[in-house]
């Protein structure tokens, strides 16, 4: 993994937010692979697969493995989905699940949106709660390709909101520089954007490749002790290569 050349967009900042009535490039259906890297070693990977048919109705997948010497003592694995309607006025999800196995414990949720009512039905474990969101609230899966649709669109000056935990989260995207990278996708320019919660310690950077239609190309992520994770892509679908 090779950290690249630095330059500073001049008072540039985006702060993108997915609304169902915002215009918005569709994506094409995509795979992507990435290895998890901390420090010098390979911890796991992320497989993502995202399908759309033509009517705009959208299935978004994530599956996190651990990998390498930490698969001899721990067998996490994290599988998200989110499930929903893209069209040229946005992104809506209707349906995202979580579901965790193996070092940390298990965990399931689910997090059901009803449009008609503006409200989300959330299930943990069993349990189920439902709380108002707003029109164009996403899920925290998709928030990926909603920033992808917006920067593809030059879309400035908003935000995220995002129904997650049982509570409605703010998250802003600030641009901060372009970088070139080498990662085993291949060489990319990027920008480097900062995601920053509205409330919480950690940290995410991510390196968006214009070629790829702002796929990430590599994310690091700071945790509250300092430690540090680079998601770095292995391989895409040519589907998103701009022609």
């Amino acid at each position: 993994m090779t950290r690249g050349r630095s330059g500073w967009l001049p008072g540039v900042v985006f702060l993108l937010y997915s609304s169902a009535i915002q215009a918005s490039p569709l994506i094409p259906s995509f795979e992507a692979r990435y290895s998890i890297e901390r420090a010098v070693f390979d911890v796991g990977h992320i497989r993502l697969r995202f399908q759309v048919d033509p009517a705009g109705n959208y299935v978004y997948e994530s599956v996190t493995e651990v990998a390498g010497f930490i698969a001899w003592f721990r067998d996490d694995r994290v599988e998200e989905a989110s499930r929903g309607r893209m069209d040229a006025s946005g992104i809506q999800p209707d349906h995202y699940r979580f579901e965790r196995s193996g070092g940390n414990g298990d965990k399931q949720a689910e997090v059901r949106f009803d449009w008609t009512t503006g409200r989300v039905e959330n299930t943990v474990n069993g349990q189920s709660w439902e709380m108002a969101v707003p029109q164009g609230a996403l899920d925290k899966l998709v928030v990926q390709l909603a920033m992808m649709s917006n920067l593809q669109d030059r879309v400035q000056d908003q935000h995220f909101r995002v129904a997650d935990g049982g509570k409605l989260k703010d998250f802003r995207i600030h641009i901060r520089t372009r970088e070139t990278l080498d990662v085993p996708a291949g060489n990319f320019e990027t920008i480097k954007v900062e995601k920053t919660p509205e409330h919480g310690s950690r940290k995410t950077y991510l390196w968006l490749a214009p070629e790829l239609g702002y796929l990430p190309v590599q994310i690091m992520r700071i945790e509250a002790d300092g430690a540090r994770y680079y998601s770095v892509l292995e391989s895409a679908s040519d589907s998103l290569r701009v022609k």
